[in-house]
């Protein structure tokens, strides 16, 4: 009898290292790989700029050094807060041969989007800073935004209005 229970108590032992085996390289066939994600879900981004893989606005390609006439644009501290001066100046002028440029310099994220609001079907469309955090620079030709009055807002805040003419 003590015979049968050491080869019941040796069967028992192997089929739990068996299954122990067996269950090690079934999970590790299912843990994630870093690099390789499979997924029903899962939809390939467009390919990014290289300003966009450097965290900075499209902007950031311009060679500033050819503008002899600039006219900046600063979103002030505080700006996110409904009611404070946001844009300074809030009504700017600028040539066709100017560089327009906006500066963050409040403590969270901003934008300068052409476009009187959310609501406005043509926002965006002349001008878009995409998301400008704290001391980032957003830059574009006035020649690119073109003559007449344009308004432009945040679209973070949309209460944060400002307007640009160029002539």
């Amino acid at each position: 009898m003590a015979s049968v229970g050491k080869v019941a108590l040796l069967v028992i032992l192997v089929l739990g290292a068996v299954t122990g085996i067996m269950f090690y390289y079934l999970a590790a066939m299912f843990v994630p790989k870093p690099g390789i994600v499979v997924s029903l879900y899962r939809k390939e981004l467009p390919p990014v700029s290289e300003a966009q893989a450097n965290n900075k606005p499209a902007s950031a390609v311009i060679d500033e050094s050819k503008f002899t006439n600039k006219v900046a644009i600063t979103i002030l501290k505080g700006a996110s807060t409904q009611g404070n001066p946001n844009y300074d100046p809030d009504t700017s002028k600028a040539s066709a041969n100017a560089l327009v440029t906006w500066t963050n310099a409040d403590m969270t994220i901003h934008t300068a989007t052409s476009g009187s609001g959310p609501q406005d079907p043509s926002s965006g469309k002349l001008f878009d800073s995409n998301f400008l955090n704290p001391n980032q620079k957003y830059s574009i030709p006035a020649s690119k935004i073109g003559p007449g009055e344009h308004p432009y807002y945040c679209k973070i805040h949309p209460y944060m209005i400002g307007k640009i003419t160029i002539s």
